[in-house]
């Protein structure tokens, strides 16, 4: 305590004992942001446990969702954006995917189905403004570009990251190979020349997946194409029957 406050009449305080106390105030004002932080970041990870349960549940069944728990799912999506403190590419990412199987058993271009197809693209579009160099986001853009049949720019664009920033994710090459077979009429000959080498990368996989997508080939009418794509001894070493000669 200073002269000028003793000559008040104020008692002295040691300079000692007011350090203490500034200590303590901070201490407990620190403590409560850690509080509050940590409380935050429960609820997100109670949001994002909540939202990957069910976008796991839909994604092993590939069934679309009833209305309830959609909207449950999206929900805990919103809140875990929202909650966590900074942008979150993942977390924009999953919200892209729920919104991809809200309706994703419509046919391309459906009317109904345009909102959420676009508010996908959003989110998708948000990932990659903060994670730029993360492929499945990518091809899940692109994914939702050819389901609203927008085969511009940005869908080149996607289908060209994707290819060379994920050359042996799994997942980034079988939805690379899906896209390729299903809009072939509409690709370059270069982009199909990349969905074959996609695809060449998933039969090599595992028998399940060469199984998965030469179902597809024959579904889309693009068997043809994707056998003759495949050299004899890969034929031959994968035990790929629906391409033998």
């Amino acid at each position: 305590m200073s002269d000028t406050a003793a000559s008040l009449g104020l008692p002295r305080q040691p300079a000692t004992r007011l350090g203490r106390r500034a200590a303590a105030l901070g201490v407990a004002l620190a403590a409560s942001a850690l509080l509050l932080f940590g409380g935050r970041l429960l609820l997100v990870g109670i949001a994002d446990y909540q939202a990957e349960a069910f976008l796991g549940a839909w994604e092993a069944a590939a069934v679309e969702p009833d209305a309830r728990a959609w909207n449950i799912a999206h929900g805990a999506a919103q809140r875990a954006i929202e909650l966590y403190p900074v942008a979150d590419g993942e977390r924009l990412d999953r919200l892209g995917r729920i919104y991809s199987w809200k309706q994703f058993r419509q046919p391309y271009a459906a009317p109904i189905a345009t909102e959420s197809r676009r508010a996908a693209l959003a989110a998708y579009r948000a990932s990659l403004g903060v994670r730029p160099t993360w492929p499945n986001t990518w091809a899940r853009l692109a994914h939702a570009k050819l389901y609203l049949q927008e085969f511009d720019d940005e869908f080149a664009n996607a289908l060209e990251q994707a290819f060379s920033l994920g050359p042996w994710i799994l997942e980034v090459n079988r939805e690379l190979a899906e896209i390729a077979l299903i809009a072939w009429p509409r690709l370059t000959a270069g982009q199909q020349q990349a969905g074959l080498e996609s695809a060449r990368r998933v039969l090599i996989y595992s028998p399940g997946e060469a199984q998965r997508l030469l179902a597809l080939a024959g579904q889309t009418g693009r068997l043809e194409s994707l056998c003759a794509a495949l050299s004899p001894e890969l034929k031959t070493a994968h035990k790929l029957k629906a391409c033998a000669d």
